[in-house]
């Protein structure tokens, strides 16, 4: 046979080796899959972040949002194994999840929560002309709104939280009695310039309130009219394109220098039960961690490299929220996450 003839007949075949190789490392790639548990509020984020990953890694990224709580429960309770936990405050994570669960943690990005609405809701011109009536209009008859359940979700114990604060700020002890006690049976006491919020297990709601799992829920509640209020996160309102009202700066969580002041409306979620927390309103701070026994952990780990990094920063900005210049990292975390920490 031609000598010439067996040499292409041998390049064509190693080329058709090679090339197999890289599809077929490709494909192991492509079918990997990190999956992350977050908050509601981190999901557009997340998916945008998600995106530039895989075509950066080609490994994809299945993301499952909840309340935060209840993305912690998943993990201790139901025993489900993600590789990535991100929760809309980072101290849940370290409540229940450090160190059992995670040798590390950050805390990587700030929010603030506010009051949306729409064109539609009842008073709403009459709210942006004077928003210090916000407590006011909350508590009209014939006003629905709404806040995530605080069992389940940080912007729900924050919502009852910043209401608690709102009865301080204002001294008016109504704001809470209109608000939230005449609505649920959630309970609360007033002691040494303090309140004390009993969320019990089996909420209950009465009247016009609306209670959903998590914040983004209540969205599609108010674009269909069926709610006029309801206690978001400022970056959830920005994604979605609603009106809000900002609330004071000592009431909003989202000014570190009236820390001393958030810290006197202490929330018990989950009351009556062996599962019984207090949180204690600060500065809001999300967190964010790989699980010890994430089945992709340096998968995850580039993940969390690029959420952190310049792109994350970029992305998470454009949906209304800001990642920290320098992330507060607790425990012993990965050499990866030490650099970005700076």
């Amino acid at each position: 046979m031609n000598k010439g003839i067996i040499i292409v007949a041998i390049l064509v075949i190693v080329s058709i080796i090679i090339g197999y190789y890289y599809y077929a490392i490709n494909t192991v790639q492509q079918e990997k899959t990190i999956t992350i548990f977050c908050a509601g509020s981190l999901t557009l984020p997340l998916e945008k972040l998600a995106k530039t990953y895989t075509q950066q890694t080609k490994v994809n990224v299945q993301i499952v949002p909840s309340g935060s709580l209840m993305v912690i429960r998943k993990v201790t309770e139901l025993h489900e194994s993600p590789d990535i936990v991100a929760v809309a405050d980072y101290r849940l994570i370290k409540y229940y999840l450090y160190p059992n669960y995670t040798k590390w943690y950050t805390a990587f990005a700030t929010n603030q929560v506010v009051l949306v609405f729409t064109k539609h809701s009842k008073y709403a011109e009459e709210l942006e002309k004077n928003p210090s009536k916000w407590y006011e209009i909350l508590a009209r008859p014939d006003v629905k709104w709404g806040f995530s359940n605080p069992n389940d979700d940080p912007c729900g114990y924050r919502a009852v939280g910043i209401i608690g604060l709102a009865t301080l700020y204002y001294h008016n002890k109504t704001i809470i009695d209109t608000l939230i006690v005449k609505n649920t049976n959630i309970r609360y006491k007033i002691s040494d310039d303090k309140i004390e919020i009993y969320v019990p297990e089996n909420l209950t709601v009465h009247n016009n309130l609306v209670i959903r799992p998590k914040s983004v829920d209540l969205i599609s509640l108010l674009e269909s009219g069926q709610l006029d209020y309801a206690f978001e996160y400022k970056s959830v309102a920005v994604q979605h394109n609603l009106s809000y009202i900002e609330l004071p700066p000592q009431l909003n969580l989202g000014d570190p220098s009236q820390s001393s002041f958030y810290a006197k409306s202490i929330v018990y979620v989950m009351a009556g039960t062996n599962q019984e927390k207090p949180i204690t309103m600060a500065p809001i701070l999300y967190g964010v961690t790989i699980l010890d026994n994430a089945k992709h952990y340096q998968e995850a780990l580039k993940y969390v490299e690029i959420l952190l990094g310049s792109t994350g920063r970029e992305i998470f900005s454009q949906c209304g929220q800001k990642i920290l210049d320098h992330p507060l990292i607790y425990g012993n975390p990965p050499e990866e996450i030490k650099r970005i920490a700076g």
